[in-house]
């Protein structure tokens, strides 16, 4: 068995880890942890000029910042990675850049595993109307079952 966790470092998704922990060790299920890192570009806004086209800004990559949230994520990963290898179970990792709700939906197509484990936001109502969530939107378009742990 094979479990697909994507872990963001909010509480939703420790606990989506903890999830995929209790289902994978009686079976010794292969666990597979991703991350996602936004591009940084995606932090800034894009505006409207007044002809009516929308451009990002035009600014000088902020290498740093690029570097800050790679580290960050492999981190995650690496706390993650050590969680699944205390509990006696074989785990990988797998950091990516991009836009979570696409990637996490590609990287199920590919891996299939048997189930994506991922946390619940717990965006309100208007927000969710709004905004979507990356969970709800893997729930429409994964490939594979998908668990949220709320």
């Amino acid at each position: 068995m094979k479990l697909l966790v994507a872990i963001d470092g909010s509480e939703a998704s420790h606990k989506a880890l903890q999830k995929a922990i209790e289902l994978a060790v009686p079976t010794q299920a292969l666990v597979v942890l991703i991350t996602v890192v936004e591009p940084v570009s995606d932090y800034f806004p894009k505006v409207m000029m007044p002809t009516g086209d929308w451009v990002g800004w035009q600014s000088v990559p902020n290498i740093e910042l690029e570097k800050a949230l790679m580290e960050t994520g492999q981190t995650l990963l690496q706390k993650a990675e050590s969680a699944c290898q205390e509990a006696g179970l074989e785990c990988q990792t797998s950091l990516k850049i991009g836009n979570p709700r696409e990637v996490i939906c590609s990287v199920v197509k590919d891996e299939a595993p048997d189930f994506l484990i991922m946390g619940s936001r717990g965006l309100g109502t208007v927000e969710r109307l709004m905004l979507g969530s990356v969970s709800d939107y893997v729930v429409h378009h994964a490939t594979q079952p998908v668990i949220v742990v709320r």
